[in-house]
């Protein structure tokens, strides 16, 4: 990175702070209204029908907040949701094609859902809220900084007000969103973490989501188990994830009109409710009470089958909001469910609250891919460098083989399904999205399968290329035919016999790394590119375009990542 001049130095850092400051600020006010709002709703919603049967309860108030869900999306023009997956997207285009509207009605049906007692998380939401803001931010201010100042900035403030760990918010930005650490992005993004915490901690009185107990424990003895533990929290992190895409699809299956679908999810949401009302909402009174020794195995159990399916229902059955929340419940779960049975197998002297964190960290960090940001998060929120490390190996090992059974992260996968390899990272995105069409040319030169050999060498001696492209006598393509072939024959002789009609081609719906796979064994000049539907000639391209176009995308996202 070239050294700046004085000005410019001056106006990235005050520039990079303003950013910071007032994504921080809102980033604090939107996690804090967010989860005031939600618990001022439900606290309500017990008031007024508390004296309902539980069922009933669940039936009034999701059925409202369905209507409502529903009302939001008619205003989203493509009706469906952004979460935390199109922020990933969004933030390695190349260009701006984040949909403001859709982002901010996002993070309200989200809202709507938890406030109704829906299954979902409030953290996906509040992170895409984030990228929606930081980017409409860049449209309005004009400041000449990258995307991933403005976007990263927004998310690590969501993430450090919504879990009060400003740390743990600058690596989520970086470990799942942008995906690579920028030294010019750092100072906005890391000012943004730090005022959210601030003003969440000294306005609005709350620093921590969690309040963690702290017990002493053998380090020796809960590093062993989270070691065994952690295939076990792997394979809890899967069946989540893979439950949520079976709803999603069995709800596609499903040939009913939409109202009645969310019929389905209401009422089978209700009778969860009825049964463990444990399991809905945002679980955090749930994970408390796990911490707290409340629940026998059986009803741990119950509460972790429960929580997944609960969530399944709720995000694909007429909800909307984030994976995360729910992740942490059947984390906290499975990790007391591992330290009953090995506290009842005498295993262990007690029950093992190390062993909740562990599973808590462990699962979500599998489910969204960010092992260094839990790591880092459960330090933070215990206030102890020693859960930190009773927890690094569960969550290496849980992460390691989700990574070789599942894939890198519940978002990648939901990407995946799209036909969105984010893995292939911002220059496979450019390669994949960008068609080959804008980088033909249409100056090439025909000639008609009709003509003779001495009519192709006038052409190609007077516009001085080797190959020419052959068409009928409507137009259509033929094939091809270079100097070589016609090299020492009859000037009087057809064409015909000398067309290589099996020649390299393109079509004209295919993106750059179609072309650049097709090109990879071509030799010669230019490669046509041609109509499928009507098999015209629409233009040509050389390697040499090819190669320019992607070293130059290179050069661009080279000069983003790297400064």
């Amino acid at each position: 990175m070239p050294l700046l001049s004085v000005h410019d130095t001056l106006k990235y850092l005050f520039g990079s702070i303003f950013i910071g400051v007032l994504l921080g600020a809102i980033g604090a006010g939107m996690a804090n209204s967010f989860r005031h709002g939600i618990v001022l709703i439900t606290n309500l919603e017990i008031h007024l029908l508390r004296s309902l049967p539980l069922f009933y309860f669940y039936f009034i108030t999701l059925s409202v907040s369905a209507i409502f869900v529903n009302l939001v999306k008619k205003k989203i023009q493509n009706s469906v949701f952004h979460g935390v997956a199109d922020s990933i997207y969004f933030a390695h285009k190349s260009r701006d094609c984040v949909d403001i509207k859709t982002g901010m009605l996002s993070t309200l049906a989200a809202f709507i859902s938890a406030s109704g007692g829906a299954s979902v998380g409030q953290y996906g939401p509040l992170v895409h809220f984030g990228t929606s803001f930081g980017v409409l931010l860049k449209r309005v201010v004009r400041i000449d900084l990258s995307s991933d100042l403005f976007i990263g900035a927004g998310v690590a403030a969501a993430i450090s007000a919504g879990f009060g760990a400003p740390i743990a918010g600058v690596l989520f930005a970086h470990e799942v969103i942008l995906r690579h650490y920028s030294h010019t992005s750092i100072l906005a993004i890391a000012t943004a973490s730090g005022v959210a915490y601030a003003i969440t901690q000294y306005v609005f009185g709350i620093s921590m989501v969690f309040d963690f107990p702290q017990h002493s424990f053998d380090l020796a003895s809960i590093i062993t188990a989270s070691l065994f533990s952690g295939p076990l929290f792997g394979a809890v992190a899967i069946v989540y994830m893979n439950s949520l895409f079976y709803f999603a699809s069995l709800a596609k299956k499903i040939k009913a009109p939409e109202v009645y679908k969310i019929l389905i999810g209401i009422l089978v949401l209700s009778c969860i409710g009825s049964l463990l009302p444990d399991v809905m909402g945002l679980g955090t009174h749930t994970i408390t009470s796990i911490f707290d020794a409340d629940y026998g195995l059986m009803m741990l159990i119950f509460i972790l089958i429960a929580k997944i399916i609960a969530t399944s229902v709720s995000l694909n059955f007429g909800f909307f909001g984030g994976v995360f929340s729910p992740a942490l419940l059947v984390g906290a779960s499975t990790g007391a469910i591992i330290a009953t049975i090995l506290m009842k197998f005498g295993i262990l002297p007690h029950f093992e609250y190390a062993l909740v964190v562990c599973g808590m960290a462990a699962v979500t960090g599998s489910v969204i891919g960010a092992p260094i940001t839990m790591l880092i998060l459960v330090i933070e929120l215990t206030g102890s460098y020693i859960y930190g490390l009773a927890t690094l190996v569960g969550i290496a090992v849980s992460v390691g083989f989700t990574r070789l059974r599942f894939g890198a992260s519940y978002f990648d996968a939901q990407l995946d399904r799209r036909g969105i390899n984010i893995a292939e990272g911002r220059i496979g995105l450019y390669l994949n999205e960008t068609p080959v069409l804008g980088f033909c040319h249409t100056n090439f030169k025909t000639i008609y399968s009709s003509d003779i050999v001495q009519t192709a060498r006038e052409v190609m001696s007077d516009h001085e290329c080797a190959e020419l492209i052959v068409i009928s006598e409507n137009n259509e393509f033929i094939g091809k035919i270079d100097a070589i072939s016609i090299l020492n024959k009859e000037p009087t002789a057809e064409l015909e016999g000398y067309i290589d009609k099996n020649c390299v081609r393109i079509h004209d719906t295919a993106c750059l790394s179609d072309a650049m796979t097709i090109a990879s064994d071509f030799v010669g000049e230019f490669i046509p590119i041609i109509d499928e539907n009507q098999n015209l000639v629409v233009g040509v391209i050389s390697e040499n375009a090819l190669f320019a176009a992607y070293l130059n995308e290179q050069r661009k996202i080279n000069e983003t990542e790297k400064q």
